[in-house]
């Protein structure tokens, strides 16, 4: 099975510096763009967000290889974030994180939504698996996926 080594397991007080690093690697050069990267400031909102949000390691035979955070609301699930180390990216696992995800939420009968920056590749990502834009404002747009919809995946 090709993605037989990947897991996932929910992050720990010992995973800030991990995220912090994969969240420099894969979105400082959006960040300085709009308004610039502070590492002070971006590790302080990572160790916040680690401390209130539900994010997960994904990892490759016990590897840590990048992180996901969804919420997971009464109408509707969140894509907060997903970001994989760059040794990652492009061999499907992205893909295959996401199907997990459009998966859980077909069950539940719920859609899921993201907002990604207006020129991440991974927009068409998001967009052969079927979501749509729904809104956003610049630089970002607002994506949705609705549970009835498997064909993208």
């Amino acid at each position: 099975m090709r993605f037989a080594g990947i897991r996932t397991r929910s992050a720990g007080p010992d995973d800030g510096d991990f995220i912090f690093a994969t969240r420099r690697t894969t979105f400082r050069a959006y960040v300085e763009r709009i308004s610039g990267w502070d590492d002070a400031q971006q590790r302080a909102a990572t160790n916040e967000e680690l401390g209130r949000l539900p994010f997960e390691i994904v990892e490759e035979w016990g590897d840590p290889i990048g992180y996901l955070c969804v919420l997971h609301q009464e109408d509707l699930d969140f894509l907060e974030e997903l970001a994989l180390v760059p040794q990652a990216q492009g061999r499907g696992i992205g893909t295959h994180l996401l199907r997990r995800i459009l998966e859980e939420a077909h069950r539940r009968r719920v859609p899921v939504r993201l907002s990604v920056f207006a020129d991440n590749p991974a927009r068409n990502l998001y967009a052969r698996l079927g979501f749509g834009v729904v809104g956003g404002e610049h630089p970002r747009v607002t994506m949705e996926w609705h549970a009835g919809d498997l064909s993208g995946s």
